[in-house]
């Protein structure tokens, strides 16, 4: 059984959008999986409690701040527990900027990162300014983002530009909690008769701004009948919106309900009220319970919203223009005259329910990135090339060169540049534009993180933009590793434009060999470049070599999991000897001459001293991370292969 931690901003018994659906979640999961809950507590204590056998951690709060629980030692505590319970997989609810900013400074290890986004922040624009950049970071090294309809991911300002590796996955809502029980028809007559058998026009949800609660009040002046307005729930804003509704007989304040109450309200009802005004309202779980419990809605029209899924104009309710009152009295109007039109929809609103918003209809995207999957077997292959203002036609060639091979299963296009180039769009590939330059092992990852998730090719090939090749290198690369499973990591023979060899078989180099060669004269480093550059070999036989060049680099994916993705601590060079370091410790990184590539090579380090200052910089990283002085293995390493190469 896979391990999930799921992380959400508050869990039941407190009540919430998210928090039902972080639930519900649990709940449809727990019969395959092995699962834990951390969440903030509504109180100043830590504390661990068991809901349905499910373990949850609840951090100590000391207030709020802009509607954001302040935490004690929330990111010591989850890195505790993620360090114990070691999950497979972590399923973090947002918006949530005090967990983004935990997660970030924490190490995941090889968990898998699902961002389940429930809305995008449009308010509290000053906290948002100040988080937006984290917000990026997070989804950057997410593995799965979660939209919860197809609606609001295409609308959305930040996750429609993760549409490669989004899912849709609605927001369900719970049959059980309105299953009918023995005495319930006592009870909802009961409430009838509090409000005079009148029809019920009810409303239940936080009282919040982008509810529009107040078009209910202000509603009131314009429906004739005789009947009653009914809101449920409590917030901010209840005491303004009591003192707009004033002695209004017609309006009746419930406060909160629990769940056994509000099955019997809805039952009671007629019509259901649903007058959210923006995007903060992404789905409505309210909106989806009352239409399965036969109750009609009218709404208003929200722009990129899933509440335009949810409620099916003219079928399970009426939709009308955004904060149009007299259009939302007048659709109320309609339904309190036609009696059979309240009933022929109160069927249709319960049936559309149960064929999109259960969760056997609606989970089986859950489940299905949830089930553990073997790497594929057959010898198809992912490649990425991360970009920094290149040019476009020497891409444009490299990508229709990959699209010629049929082996090719996903092209990965990671654009670091600065401005965007919509050609890119237009090439067979996905294209990912991050509007900053991230470097070339965390541009790469992004690409490996989405092979490494859905398993979908044996093996994946990072290259650099200036090179070029014949479409059979891939089917003579991919066959050789296809029939040696022992080989991790492998490198074909490369050439300059001008047909003479790059010496990119390498041993593990020592400080004196990457500071010497760059500052010190060439006489005095010259056996020691050619013996790190193992010029020993003739370049035209099969070898294993400890350090495998990035500008052509094919990894069998099931390795690539255990040995982990390129260290993202380099922004730039020493992070493919690094990886085919971590590689080695798996299976064979080799050097594969039978097949070969044609590469620039410009060398930039030798002509830009800021690249000179990132190469310098990694260098330092390399070192630290592997031993300066002292590094018995690469020692032994290094002198293994001279042996088995003279």
């Amino acid at each position: 059984m896979a391990k999930i931690l799921h992380i959400s901003k508050y869990y039941y018994p407190y009540y919430g959008g998210i928090e039902d659906a972080a639930q519900t979640i649990v709940k449809e999961l727990k019969p395959t999986h092995t699962q834990k809950v951390i969440c903030f507590n509504d109180k100043n204590r830590t504390q661990t409690d068991i809901i349905d056998e499910i373990e949850i951690t609840r951090v100590a709060t000391i207030g709020t701040f802009f509607s954001q629980p302040i935490p004690i030692g929330y990111t010591s505590i989850l890195r505790q527990l993620i360090k114990e319970f070691e999950p497979d997989y972590i399923h973090l609810h947002l918006p949530n900027p005090m967990v983004t900013l935990a997660l970030l400074q924490i190490d995941l290890g090889k968990a898998k990162l699902y961002v389940h986004w429930h809305a995008d922040i449009s308010g509290q624009k000053l906290l948002y300014s100040f988080y937006k950049s984290y917000e990026k970071k997070i989804l950057i090294r997410a593995d799965k983002i979660i939209a919860t309809s197809q609606i609001y991911l295409e609308h959305s300002k930040v996750i429609k530009y993760f549409l490669y590796k989004s899912v849709i996955i609605p927001n369900t809502i719970d049959d059980e909690k309105f299953e009918y029980k023995e005495g319930d028809n006592e009870k909802i007559a009961t409430i009838k008769e509090k409000f005079g058998n009148k029809k019920i026009l009810f409303f239940v949800g936080r009282h919040v701004p982008y509810k529009g609660i107040e078009y209910i009040i202000e509603c009131d002046r314009l429906i004739k009948d005789d009947c009653v307005f009914v809101i449920a729930g409590k917030g901010p804003l209840t005491s303004k919106l009591k003192a707009k509704a004033g002695k209004n007989k017609r309006i009746h304040f419930v406060g909160k309900l629990s769940d056994d109450e509000l099955k019997l309200y809805l039952q009671a009802s007629y019509l259901f009220l649903f007058p959210s005004i923006n995007r903060s309202e992404a789905f409505g779980i309210a909106l989806a319970e009352a239409l399965y419990c036969g109750l009609p809605a009218v709404s208003f029209y929200i722009k990129g919203s899933g509440v335009n899924w949810v409620n099916k104009h003219d079928y399970s309710g009426l939709v009308v223009d955004n904060r149009n009152i007299k259009a939302f009295a007048e659709s109320i109007q309609k339904m309190l005259n036609d009696n059979s039109l309240q009933k022929s929809m109160s069927i249709n609103a319960k049936e559309w329910i149960r064929q999109n918003f259960l969760t056997d209809k609606a989970f089986v995207t859950l489940h299905e990135i949830y089930r553990e999957k073997k790497f594929s077997e057959t010898n198809r292959v992912n490649t990425s090339i991360v970009l920094y203002n290149n040019e476009f036609k020497k891409v444009k060639t490299l990508v229709q060169t990959l699209r010629k091979n049929p082996r090719v299963e996903r092209i990965f296009l990671i654009d670091n540049s600065k401005n965007i180039n919509k050609k890119y769009k237009e090439l067979d590939a996905i294209y990912i534009f991050n509007n900053k330059n991230l470097g070339y092992s965390r541009g790469h990852n992004i690409a490996l993180r989405q092979t490494l998730c859905d398993k979908n090719a044996e093996s994946h090939i990072v290259m650099n933009a200036d090179i070029l090749f014949d479409p059979s290198v891939i089917d003579n690369i991919t066959d050789y590793m296809h029939e040696h499973k022992d080989v991790g990591a492998l490198m074909p023979k490369v050439y300059y434009p001008n047909n003479k060899i790059q010496y990119l078989c390498r041993l593990l180099p020592t400080p004196i060999d990457l500071f010497g060669r760059r500052f010190l004269p060439k006489q005095f480093m010259k056996k020691r470049v050619e013996r790190l550059e193992m010029r020993h070999t003739d370049y035209n036989k099969i070898i294993e070599v400890p350090h495998i060049s990035g500008c052509f680099m094919c990894i069998r994916s099931e390795i690539l999991e255990k040995s982990g993705l390129f260290d993202e601590r380099y922004f730039l060079y020493l992070e493919d000897v690094d990886l085919t370091r971590r590689i080695s410790k798996y299976s064979k990184t080799i050097f594969y001459p039978q097949t070969h590539i044609i590469h620039e090579h410009k060398r930039g380090s030798y002509n830009s001293f800021r690249l000179l200052l990132r190469h310098i910089s990694s260098a330092f990283k390399y070192f630290n991370k592997w031993g300066v002085f002292s590094d018995k293995e690469r020692d032994v390493i290094n002198e293994k292969t001279i042996k088995s190469t003279l």
